[in-house]
């Protein structure tokens, strides 16, 4: 199962269960951003990225390589959604304001879209990537899922899944960073079910459960019954947001990375 097949595996479910980014993100980025014409969401699966983005720009562009996501994407009038890879798009040079990859960019050939972000964006616009963490509720639940759920899928972890535990570390953007002063997380209030739900999302399980031909989620959750008491009782969920951004020079050229050397 590669990673196009694996999100576009019950898109649905990616749409209803997924957390939603931080209001405080995006107004950030609205605040780093010279302008607020047009904005592009690359990889948007449902758009959660895309209608946050809306708020501070007038139009943006929402792209995904799986047509499955985006059929369920959130409908706002002004997010338009197309289907195509992020490395190579339609978009004229100098479009857009923002570009934004939300919890996507360890899927991509970074060269390839580096190159096509550069061409896109306009002198002085800003590409900002981020992705979040495993889920932290209490001690005692956090060391059940360690124990029980992401011992048994560790090997079904894509490489770009290790990217994504490693904060990003190694992710250099080709143009200049730009400080983030703060941190960011990604919170929820999620009952026993919510929780096992958005487990269900993650491509290491659906990869493991293809393989196995067994659910690693269900015997976890009959677990977790035993110290969360009240299933049906909600508790803070917590995951810590990994942030980069970087502008684009305004001498630099349409579809020039000053990092190729």
């Amino acid at each position: 199962m590669d990673n196009v097949q694996s999100f576009s595996l019950d898109s649905g479910q990616y749409a209803r269960h997924r957390p939603r980014y931080p209001d405080g993100l995006f107004l950030f980025l609205s605040a780093v951003s010279e302008h607020h014409d047009r904005a592009w969401d690359c990889a948007t699966g449902n758009g959660q990225a895309a209608v946050s983005c809306a708020k501070y720009f007038s139009r943006v562009e929402a792209t995904d390589i799986s047509a499955e996501q985006i059929q369920h994407c959130m409908v706002h009038p002004r997010v338009n959604y197309s289907v195509c890879p992020a490395e190579q798009t339609a978009f004229d040079d100098s479009s857009f304001d923002l570009i934004v990859v939300a919890q996507a960019i360890h899927w991509f050939n970074p060269e390839h879209f580096f190159w096509e972000a550069g061409r896109v964006l306009k002198p002085g616009g800003i590409l900002a990537v981020w992705g979040y963490g495993f889920p932290e509720v209490e001690p005692e639940i956090d060391e059940i899922i360690a124990k029980d759920l992401m011992k048994p899928i560790d090997r079904f972890w894509a490489g770009g899944n290790r990217q994504v535990m490693s904060g990003y570390r190694d992710l250099v953007l080709p143009f200049d960073e730009v400080n983030v002063p703060q941190t960011f997380a990604v919170r929820a209030e999620w009952d026993l079910q919510q929780l096992s739900a958005y487990f269900h999302t993650w491509s290491a399980v659906k990869r493991y459960s293809a393989e196995l031909g067994h659910d690693p989620v269900s015997p976890l959750e009959e677990k977790l019954k035993t110290v969360w008491k009240e299933p049906g009782h909600t508790r803070s969920v917590q995951m810590p947001l990994f942030l980069k951004v970087c502008r684009k020079l305004a001498y630099e050229k349409p579809g020039i990375n000053r990092r190729r050397g």
